[in-house]
């Protein structure tokens, strides 16, 4: 079992930043749920005894219906919101195979890097936009 998984108090998060023809999946999250009506990358919870990069592919296809042959790890990030410590393992995910079927009604959309830029995003992801900056 992973290290990271078992941090007290503090929540492992794999995200996927997806990109096809330089442009990158968000969605927009729904009213009812944390940070709602910004815009964030496919991921979840890491589950206890679950790798990141496994974490990610899975969450990516059950968000999404995307299939990531390959990820390269792009960043981790540490942010404390209020109400919740986070530590998020981004991948980059090139070419994803399949066609979008969210799992739940949201706005969604293939953004390029600057549009990225000008979408109200959570803070932490910030830090995920320098890092995918140096890497595309």
């Amino acid at each position: 079992m992973a290290d990271f998984v078992e941090t007290p108090g503090r929540i492992d998060i794999a995200l996927v930043v997806a990109c096809r023809e330089r442009r990158f999946l968000v969605a927009r999250r729904r009213g009812e749920v944390h940070l709602a009506g910004y815009w964030e990358f496919p991921g979840g919870k890491i589950e206890p005894g679950e790798e990141p990069a496994e974490a990610a592919r899975r969450e990516l296809e059950e968000e999404t219906g995307l299939l990531a042959l390959s990820l390269e790890p792009l960043v981790v990030v540490v942010h404390d919101y209020v109400d919740r410590p986070l530590r998020f393992h981004v991948f980059l995910s090139r070419e994803p195979q399949g066609e979008v079927r969210l799992a739940e009604e949201r706005e969604w959309g293939w953004k390029t890097r600057d549009e990225l830029e000008r979408l109200d995003m959570p803070e932490a992801n910030r830090q995920m936009l320098r890092a995918l900056r140096w890497r595309t």
